[in-house]
């Protein structure tokens, strides 16, 4: 696929990586470290209100943004964006209080959820589907990237200095990242009369706004629900994984957290391999989405089998690994499908970034109910009941594609792959 995509388009996809990679780092490293900041003397529950504080924002903040980002350029945006973010971080390196730490960590969500809508139209209006599905896969690769490197790197620096000073270090990387994006973007687009290539390629692509045909929505309500779904698994299981490990198999904290990067590697490894499913053997990405569902299905079926045989050692610890970093990556597959894939169909309605902050926020609103319910689930039943759960929302997703499948089919041979239109 390579070799078709044109040496800007590679340009772009890179640079837009290393934006992604960025903001991973600026909104994720709050929460990798959070024993550490514990141990610091602030209280856990409490430090939970601060994660709240962001998920609340990033979601809301990608409605917001993506409308916002269909009447503006993107760069204006992705600069933007990225300056908040570090600012964001820089301050919460001399945050003390939660109150405060609260309130910073609110604004910091908002300053993400400036970034993935104006990424979504910039690659819709400046690629083709090739190219686009060359640039979309490496940057989601990038946010992998950034969450291996979080908990590979940060441990380290934990070791001879504080989290406060952590979270400045990294800051200081946004910054230079954020300093080569301002520069770079100009550059790259100066053989087109600068950025003015990208509101060109938007009123040329979007036809002024063709109206959509009513019967779509009820496929965008149904999609929206399976993205929650995808989102309960994706951030549900992802975040409790290493307590089950050391719940499950006896592992020490210190040994469980490893459990965090490997469903990172994963997700980076699926994004290439989901997509080359998709492209190859379907011809509908709600289709692929049902089949990815089934695929965590099955692995929950797995996982919910070694559970009840309660078998120990290092190699079932090794193949629950295994399971549970295999559904993540399915998630990841989803997500790639119905956030990534899903919202470049709307081009010609001139609101690419409009659906796509609106469907990215419905993977936190999944992920706001998940995160609370699966241990209580645990706490109140046990790790079967957690894991049969999900297994059915697994069930739940694929279901939903598969019944929205059919009008989304003619949704794309009616309006967005008719050239009439």
């Amino acid at each position: 696929m390579e070799s078709t995509v044109s040496k800007k388009a590679k340009q772009i996809s890179w640079l837009l990586t290393l934006v992604y990679f960025a903001s991973y780092l600026l909104r994720k490293n709050f929460s990798v470290m959070l024993a550490a900041i514990t141990e610091s003397g602030f209280d856990a529950v409490a430090l939970g209100v601060v994660g709240s504080a962001m998920t609340v924002s990033y979601g809301v903040g990608q409605i917001i943004n993506g409308i916002i980002s269909d009447r503006i350029k993107p760069q204006y945006m992705l600069s933007g964006g990225l300056i908040l973010a570090v600012i964001s971080n820089v301050a919460m390196s001399f945050a003390g209080s939660i109150p405060l730490m609260a309130v910073v960590w609110f604004i910091n969500g908002y300053a993400h959820a400036m970034l993935w809508p104006p990424m979504v139209r910039l690659m819709a209006t400046s690629m083709n589907d090739i190219e686009y599905s060359y640039s979309a896969v490496r940057i989601s690769c990038g946010s992998s990237g950034a969450t291996i490197a979080l908990y590979l790197i940060t441990p380290l620096l934990l070791g001879f200095m504080s989290w406060n000073n952590v979270i400045l270090s990294i800051a200081v990387v946004g910054a230079i990242i954020t300093v080569s994006f301002v520069v770079a973007f100009p550059k790259l687009f100066a053989d087109k009369n600068d950025e003015e290539d990208i509101k060109a390629g938007d009123k040329k692509k979007t036809e002024n706004g063709v109206p959509l045909p009513k019967g779509v929505f009820v496929s965008i309500v149904l999609i929206i629900i399976a993205i929650a779904l995808q989102g309960a698994l994706r951030d549900g299981v992802g975040d409790w994984m290493p307590t089950f490990m050391a719940d499950a198999f006896g592992l020490k904290p210190e040994n469980a957290i490893i459990a965090g990067v490997i469903p990172a590697i994963f997700s980076m490894l699926s994004f290439y391999m989901f997509d080359k499913i998709y492209r190859r053997y379907f011809k509908n990405e709600i289709s692929c989405a049902a089949f990815i569902f089934i695929g965590a299905a099955v692995s929950s079926a797995l996982l919910l089998l070694l559970n009840a045989l309660s078998l120990s050692g290092v190699v079932f610890a090794a193949v629950s690994a295994f399971l549970i970093g295999f559904l993540i990556a399915c998630m990841h597959g989803v997500n790639l499908m119905l956030i990534t894939v899903v919202p470049k169909r709307f081009i010609k309605s001139g609101k690419v970034s409009t659906f796509s902050g609106l469907f990215n926020s419905a993977t936190y609103i999944g992920a706001a109910i998940a995160l609370p319910l699966f241990p209580a689930l645990k706490s109140n039943f046990s790790w079967g009941v957690t894991i049969a759960v999900w297994g059915a929302i697994s069930v739940a997703g694929a279901a939903v594609c598969f019944l929205t499948a059919p009008s989304w089919r003619r949704f794309k041979e009616n309006y967005s792959d008719n050239p009439e239109i």
